[in-house]
């Protein structure tokens, strides 16, 4: 197996647990959404830690994946344009540093052409393989198949570094598999929540009128006036203040003794 076909391995475990979990809450959301023992604000509670949870799980996989493409692209990079045998030599690492200075600021096509031929002629490949660098980033396909004509090895190196940019982008195809889901709950619509009660309360049904009413005048004969169950205060009847057709007796409340 080659570095590119372990890492393309090693990037769909990546992948593929991130699915799952995604799946594993997407399941768990439905049971708790579905869950009328539970008020709004209760199955918020359950699944917001988990949520949580599993967003930085993503984003943790996620950057576990750029880091296995950018060892590998390195990798390769160091086999291509990197010195070869010992680079304690400070004469070639200074070789090697002005030639990648060089090449760098070449941005022509032409120029950058002129630059490596004239590499190759005075046998300096540490030059021809920085030009060559910069051509893989310009797209200077000249250039590129001029050293795979010459150095037949390296095909193989250049197709991995095309394949591995694929994975490097931020494109949909890619953040798609690290995208979290979605905590999909109503909010409570700021109503507040009375000793911390996350389950369903039992509904009770609103009273009638009629009962209303029934109840208020069956506390009237029983002498229970609405001043006494407020106050607790016991009332007194003025009795010679009643009178046939004058309506209901007055009532005056006076302290206990």
């Amino acid at each position: 197996m080659s570095g590119l076909e372990a890492l393309q391995a090693e990037v769909q475990g990546f992948r593929d647990q991130a699915g799952q979990l995604s799946d594993d809450f997407q399941n768990l959301h439905t049971e708790v959404e579905t869950d009328r023992g539970l008020t709004v604000e209760g199955r918020r509670q359950k699944l917001a830690p988990l949520h949580a949870q599993v967003v930085e799980q993503l984003a943790a996989l996620h950057r576990a994946e750029k880091s296995a493409v950018k060892r590998e692209k390195e990798r390769i990079e160091k086999r291509l344009f990197g010195l070869t045998g010992s680079s304690n030599d400070p004469a070639r690492l200074d070789s090697f540093r002005t030639a990648q200075d060089r090449a760098r600021k070449l941005d022509d096509a032409d120029e950058a052409e002129a630059v490596y031929q004239s590499a190759l002629r005075s046998d300096d490949t540490v030059l021809a393989r920085a030009v060559l660098e910069q051509a893989l980033t310009h797209g200077w396909t000249r250039i590129k198949e001029d050293f795979i004509e010459r150095n037949h090895g390296t095909r193989r190196d250049l197709d991995d570094l095309a394949a591995l940019a694929k994975y490097e982008n931020n494109s949909l195809m890619n953040t798609a598999h690290y995208m979290p889901p979605s905590l999909n709950l109503p909010h409570s619509a700021g109503f507040q929540r009375i000793g911390g009660q996350t389950t369903a309360a039992t509904p009770r049904g609103v009273p009638s009128l009629k009962n209303e009413m029934e109840q208020r005048v069956a506390g009237f004969f029983r002498g229970e006036p609405n001043d006494q169950r407020r106050t607790g205060v016991k009332p007194t009847v003025d009795k010679t203040s009643f009178r046939v057709g004058q309506g209901p007796p007055t009532w005056h409340t006076c302290a206990r003794a």
